[in-house]
């Protein structure tokens, strides 16, 4: 028989927890680490089929605007099944049958309006609305080493990426701790967050500042003036672009944006990493690398039974509805 708890810091989740996880940002670790830098009342879902965890979830709540992807001011209080920092990285994880189980019974104990995102599943019930959110773009890597990579790009890809990656004097890459993040490089993540079409959270510059240590930072600097950069993890079998920012002025002249998720390629080769994860935003120009959008979906549901019927006959206007092309960058994408 399955039982369900609910703990509200994650120094109180069990070791199974990790072990049931599938990946970092899923991990206790990580959940400390958004608790302590990115408070939105982190609480966390257990399922025990006896005394076996069998699925897990973390929930949060923030003030979203609920049309957030046709851009209409629609604010309201919503309790998101995910990780509070957004990553396409699902809130839900387990066994397929407990993972249900789990999700009826969030919805039973949440009042008001919850969102579970980013499922790797499309979703089978028919409690709420269903749909599909962002994809996350992933590129696969078989590649030798990064000369392998550019020659399996078809000639145009090969040539643009060259393009990007021209040489200029002024301009240096560097990796470093996290613990060197700066000001300026968060008023750069601030330019990308008032951009983006998918507003979840707004992370503080602390944490940024206090990243575990995995977490890789690159900078791009012109003349020792920082005009982009990205933070990245290795966890396993997968290179993760994390967050990053731009100095939308010189990304104009110098491709920053390019340069930075061309590296990111570069350095998932570099490590071996089976798949190199770039996220889920600007997916044309990550597909014209050779990433392919892996499709996530969003389940929505309200504790009101009224409202829940009025999600459930409009909630296609809550799912991200572009058409993507594939850009058949890569030369065995022909085959």
């Amino acid at each position: 028989m399955m039982t369900f708890h609910c703990v509200r810091e994650a120094i109180q989740l069990p070791p199974e927890w990790n072990e049931l996880a599938e990946n970092y940002f899923q991990q206790t670790d990580f959940l400390l680490h958004t608790e302590k830098y990115n408070r939105c009342q982190q609480r966390y879902y257990l399922c025990m089929d006896g005394d076996r965890l069998v699925s897990g979830a973390s929930v949060y709540s923030l003030r979203l605007d609920l049309l957030t992807y046709l851009k209409i001011k629609s604010p309201l209080k919503i309790h998101i099944v995910g990780i509070p920092c957004s990553v396409s990285s699902q809130g839900i994880f387990g066994k397929p049958n407990a993972i249900e189980a789990l999700k009826n019974h969030i919805y039973e104990a949440e009042k008001g309006f919850v969102l579970i995102l980013n499922l790797k599943d499309e979703p089978s019930s028919e409690s709420g609305a269903t749909g599909k959110t962002l994809p996350s773009v992933v590129l696969s890597n078989h590649f030798a080493d990064w000369q392998d990579y550019t020659s399996s790009l078809r000639t145009g890809y090969r040539r643009r990426l060259r393009l990007i990656n021209q040489k200029e004097t002024e301009i240096v890459f560097e990796k470093k701790s996290c613990s060197e993040f700066t000001e300026t490089m968060y008023l750069q993540y601030l330019e990308v967050y008032k951009r983006s079409s998918g507003k979840l959270e707004k992370l503080t510059f602390d944490f940024f500042r206090h990243l575990p240590s995995d977490f890789i930072l690159t900078v791009c600097n012109k003349n020792n003036d920082v005009i982009g950069w990205n933070i990245a993890l290795s966890d396993q079998n997968t290179y993760y672009f994390f967050l990053g920012g731009i100095d939308y002025k010189e990304n104009r002249t110098y491709k920053t944006y390019l340069r930075l998720l061309s590296s990111i390629v570069r350095d998932g080769i570099e490590k071996r990493s089976e798949f190199i994860e770039m996220g889920q935003t600007a997916e044309i120009p990550k597909m014209r690398m050779g990433g392919k959008p892996i499709p996530l979906y969003m389940e929505a549901h309200h504790s009101n039974f009224f409202f829940n019927k009025l999600i459930k006959l409009s909630g296609n206007i809550l799912e991200y509805k572009r058409k993507l092309e594939n850009t058949h960058s890569l030369k065995q994408d022909r085959a």
